[in-house]
């Protein structure tokens, strides 16, 4: 009986608690402006399964069209590339974008290519990826154009380098 007296007296004591201010929203307010997110992992392919789809078939498709039920973006090669050769997140995230200005993918040479723009910015935003048909991810290329930042250049970026060359990005 004791103890049930005591236990109860606990209980009712702590719920008269209250703190004078509101320390934990506080404490929620740090936590949250203290985040850091986690770093960009390359996307793994599952043990046993391959793209049976060649990059070729996405030629004429828009960059977000499903083909054979992946997304030209999804696949694992195209994915890798990108983080390997767009080092900006935020610029990844508009070039997989739903809300950009694409045209289809189409192939120059042995490369598969996805051109984008900002929309209604086309001629001063845009940027085209380069894939290699084979999906050798070291032979990926990309290029971003900014006439503000960039004038009339434009940056291509490789896994290897970064340069700068004259005019946009090409578009077919």
């Amino acid at each position: 009986m004791k103890r049930i007296v005591v236990a109860m007296l606990g209980v009712a004591a702590v719920a008269g608690c209250k703190p004078a201010d509101d320390s934990r929203a506080k404490e929620d307010q740090v936590v949250a402006s203290g985040f850091v997110p986690p770093v960009t992992q390359a996307p793994k392919p599952m043990a046993g399964q391959s793209n049976a789809t060649p990059l070729t078939a996405y030629v004429g498709h828009e960059p977000g069209d499903a083909v054979a039920g992946v997304s030209f973006f999804d696949r694992t090669e195209v994915a890798n590339a990108l983080i390997d050769i767009v080092p900006e997140a935020p610029l990844r995230h508009e070039i997989t974008g739903r809300d950009v200005t694409s045209v289809p993918v189409f192939q120059q040479a042995d490369k598969v290519a996805v051109h984008g723009c900002a929309p209604h910015d086309c001629s001063d935003r845009n940027w085209t990826v380069f894939i290699a048909v084979d999906g050798n991810v070291e032979k990926a290329e990309a290029c971003y154009h900014d006439a503000a930042a960039m004038a009339d250049r434009s940056r291509w970026s490789t896994r290897t380098a970064t340069r700068m060359r004259p005019g946009a990005c090409p578009q077919a």
